[in-house]
């Protein structure tokens, strides 16, 4: 329900980029419905999930599952109406709707955790408690400056600024990271290597809240403390996916896998950016937001989203498990080549952020990375009818093996 939800809000935010620029305000619309719809919908429907499967606990109750997955829903849509039509109070609503949902998706982990009969992968947990109330934050943040309260120039930048590195770096990075602890090795099908990822995770805490504090009253040493906090925060997560990609393993590396590693660069790349650009406080920052923008969503969130998808939409089919096999199998038909054009896309995308390439070379980039996402995107609707197609090429079986069902089973 909530991946179903989160693809439809993606490919949303792709027809959203055929309007014209002042019908999307430039790049406000798509980026709302990829990050508040998509991602965070997709975040939302996961965690539930790996925080019940990671406690040993039991589904939450329904009725809250079912107002948690409206609330939100209802105030991304809200706000995509109310802010390009000028309607404050639209925007205000769809607003405190968004921090309802966030605040019983945190009842909801919290629930989980107080109901666990064990204390084991407590690490992912408790940088799940920890993202939400960022997103809390977040999305207060954002309702407040959509409701037309704040009328000095300066002070609406500075929440701007607090408002996207609180949702980008606290919401979502902290979240995938804390995903990726158990979904990499999964998708590897290796065994959780030993990791004390303890200083990582509060890193990875306080670089957001840091520079959401620095920017927010214009602190330059606070800033760049965030920004390094950040950066060492990465570096520790980087030896986590080192370790796992060091363990053994007998089958080929999965195009899911190969996502969120590339993903994982980019966010690598980005917080090295970041590091640097923060240095030099609010408008060192300023300077980046393009680049990190095109680094965090594009490369990092959007991609990992792609490659999660490439796994559990088809692992969560109901059937026989070759027929997750050939839904797997399916989803790895051209997957370099959607691998490579996206990435190739972003990488110019930040090189034009940056100044270091024309304008013509950032378009050809939109263009390479929209159609290596849509590729994605698209068998992540399609895999079921793409796997009774036969496309379970010869890659599919290097990564997942041959199905052994009978041609009348698979017919």
């Amino acid at each position: 329900m909530y991946q179903t939800a989160a693809r439809t809000w993606l490919t949303l935010a792709g027809c959203s980029l055929l309007l014209s620029p002042s019908a999307r305000l430039v790049y406000w619309l798509p980026l709302h419905l990829t990050l508040a719809g998509a991602v965070s919908l997709a975040i939302a429907g996961a965690m539930q999930n790996f925080a019940a499967a990671l406690t040993s606990t039991g589904s939450p109750p329904e009725r809250w599952v079912w107002t948690q997955f409206a609330t939100m829903n209802a105030g991304v849509a809200l706000i995509a109406l109310g802010r390009p039509l000028a309607l404050p109070a639209v925007v205000a609503v769809g607003g405190a709707s968004f921090v309802t949902g966030a605040v019983i998706l945190l009842a909801i982990v919290r629930r989980a955790v107080r109901r666990s009969l064990h204390e084991r992968h407590r690490l992912p947990v408790w940088m799940y408690s920890a993202a939400v109330g960022f997103v809390i934050i977040g999305a207060a943040l954002g309702a407040l400056m959509g409701s037309g309260v704040i009328h000095d120039a300066g002070a609406e930048i500075a929440l701007i600024h607090a408002h996207m590195t609180i949702n980008v770096l606290g919401w979502v990075s902290l979240t995938i990271v804390a995903t990726l602890i158990t979904l990499l090795p999964s998708i590897l099908r290796v065994k959780l290597p030993r990791w004390h990822g303890t200083a990582t995770a509060a890193l990875l805490v306080t670089g957001p809240a840091l520079l959401a504090s620095g920017l927010a009253f214009d602190r330059t040493v606070v800033v760049a403390l965030g920004g390094l906090c950040e950066l060492a925060g990465a570096l520790g997560a980087a030896w986590m996916v080192s370790k796992v990609m060091r363990t053994p393993r007998r089958w080929a590396i999965p195009v899911s896998a190969l996502h969120l590693l590339a993903g994982f660069c980019w966010f690598l790349i980005g917080s090295m950016a970041l590091a640097m650009s923060a240095t030099h406080g609010v408008v060192g920052f300023d300077a980046f937001v393009l680049d990190f923008l095109t680094m965090f969503v594009g490369g990092w969130m959007v991609q990992v989203l792609l490659g999660a998808w490439s796994f559990l939409l088809p692992m969560g089919r109901p059937g026989h498990p070759d027929e997750r096999r050939i839904g797997l199998g399916a989803i790895e038909f051209a997957a370099w080549i959607q691998l490579a054009l996206l990435n190739a896309g972003v990488a110019l995308m930040s090189l034009r952020a940056a100044g270091w390439v024309g304008p013509p070379a950032g378009s050809v980039g939109v263009r390479l990375a929209l159609i290596g996402a849509g590729i994605a995107l698209v068998k992540a609707w399609a895999f079921p009818m793409l796997g009774t197609m036969g496309l379970a090429d010869r890659r599919g079986e290097a990564v997942w093996g041959r199905a052994r069902l009978p041609q009348t089973d698979r017919d």
